[in-house]
């Protein structure tokens, strides 16, 4: 009999220490961090009006969906780049390199 192999997870590596994590039912990349116990701030509880769960997009970030209205907000007012996105705004996608900042203030 032939041992099944195991089909990977979908999941996001977080740097520094390039830590993968499994997405599994988390909505958002706040979410994924938590649930893999990645240190990652968030001071308003993932309503995203504080900013402190930014992170940068080291992947392809053509990939991701559109900012929402309220990341949109923030990230002009902000002047976010173009990967610089909302952790606990962002739907979580399969690969994603997300770059947590050492200055997160």
């Amino acid at each position: 009999m032939k041992k099944k192999k195991d089909t990977p997870q979908p999941h996001i590596v977080f740097q520094p220490g390039n830590r993968a994590a499994v997405i599994g039912s988390a909505t958002s990349v706040l979410e994924v961090a938590l649930k893999n116990n990645i240190d990652l701030s968030h001071s308003c509880g993932g309503m995203g009006s504080c900013t402190t769960c930014r992170v940068f997009i080291e992947s392809d970030a053509s990939k991701l969906p559109a900012r929402n209205e309220l990341e949109e907000e923030i990230a002009s007012s902000r002047g976010f780049a173009e990967n610089e996105r909302l952790a606990c705004q962002l739907e979580p996608c399969d690969g994603l390199i997300a770059r947590i900042p050492e200055n997160r203030g």
